[in-house]
This record gives structure tokens, sequence and C-alpha cells, in this order.
């Protein structure tokens, strides 16, 4: 299930392979974009023929899947973007590259979430060139259960005026500086907290101790 118990998405894009998971989940996709490496064709040829577009792009490309994905979400002016299955398996790279697209241009200023069912990242902040006097600060609220871990790690060199509410370790608009723990591992105190920075960029990581039944495959 998505972010607030919501099966079905208003977009639903498929990364390759990530079809297959839809159709098991009796979920039609809108689009399926790749490179068609982990598309069954057999599947494929059986989606565009119920009028559902496969983009096949060439394997040799400067853009992941997932990043083809996402801007296609973003053209389409999709304000709130969930991530689900993103986060690599045993290909650590492509892990650092999923998280990493959360700092991409085209989704500055757009909700978006990379969650695996245990774990859901966040970054909050704004682009740092897309205003030439800065961003305005960035907010998020975490919902959870008391106990759960919150970590904050700065993208950029220095994140200021970091302020967190509800959170066992509590930040008092204090920097935080990229290459620093500091922010590892807080946890919930009761079932909500929030998180504001100023000027900065910050990936917020909200992992549950216990992932409800039913819950495998999102996060909030």
């Amino acid at each position: 299930m998505l972010p607030g118990g919501n099966l079905a998405p208003d977009l639903l894009v498929c990364a390759d392979g990530g079809a297959a998971t839809a159709v098991s989940l009796g979920l039609r996709p809108d689009i399926v974009i790749g490179d068609g490496d982990s598309l069954d064709p057999r599947l494929g040829h059986e989606l565009a023929a119920s009028g559902i577009p496969v983009e096949l792009v060439a394997a040799d490309k400067d853009e992941s899947d997932l990043q083809l994905c996402v801007e296609y979400a973003a053209r389409e002016d999709a304000q709130e973007i969930i991530v689900v299955g993103a986060f690599g398996g045993d290909r650590l790279e492509h892990t650092l590259a999923n998280l990493l697209l959360l700092d991409h241009p085209s989704l500055d200023g757009r909700s978006v979430a990379l969650t695996d069912g245990r774990s859901t990242v966040r970054l909050i902040g704004h682009w740092l060139g897309s205003s030439e006097e800065g961003p305005e600060p960035g907010e998020l609220v975490i919902e959870g259960q008391p106990g759960d871990w919150v970590s904050l790690f700065a993208l950029d060199a220095e994140v200021l005026d970091v302020t967190t509410e509800g959170l066992r370790f509590p930040l008092m608009a204090e920097p935080l500086r990229r290459g620093s723990a500091r922010g590892l591992s807080n946890e919930l105190l009761e079932t909500r907290a929030r998180v504001r920075c100023g000027r900065g960029r910050l990936l917020v990581v909200h992992t549950r101790r216990t992932v409800p039944q039913g819950e495998n495959g999102s996060s909030r």
C-alpha cells in the first residue's frame, strides 16, 4: 500500500520489470519506461497490445531507468511522487544513485519519497540553484511509532537552522554539516515529529522498528 492507504496512484510509471510487480498487484501501469533488461518481452508485448505505452530506450545511456521515470512524472506535473523498490538490492551503486535522484533539479519543490516499506527517504529544503536569494525553509512532518529511527544527513556543505520537534535528541536552529554523523539514529518520542531546516538541503530517513502487516510496499 502507498502512504495514506491508497493502493492505486493517479499516475503509475513503471521502470522495466517493475511492470510485472504492478500487474501482480492488480495495478495497470500508465506507462513503462526503461531499457528492457528486466522486462519480460512477452509481458511488454501484452502491455503494449492493451494500449499501455512501453518506451524502450538504449541500454547505453546517461540516465538510469528510474531517472527517466521520475523525469516523466515531473513533466506530467506530478506534485507528490512515491518511488517503491529504489534501494537497489545487492547493487549498492544503484541505491546511491536513486537516493541522489532526490536532488535532481526537476524535482525541486515537489514532494518525493523513496520507500521500501520499512525505510522512507525524503529531501527537504530546495535546490540552491533555484533562487538567487536562496530557498524558503524546508519542513517535514513524520508519522510513525515511538522508537522509530529518524536520521538527518546534510546534502550541502552546511545546512543551517535545523530544528526538530518530537525527537529524543532535539536540535534548536543548529547547523548540520555534510559528512558528519551527528544526525544519525535519532528516535521518535511519540507518533509524530517535525523537522525543519533553513538554507540547504537535508535528507530525512525514517526507519520503522516494525512494519505493520500488509504495508511491506510502503512507509510513511
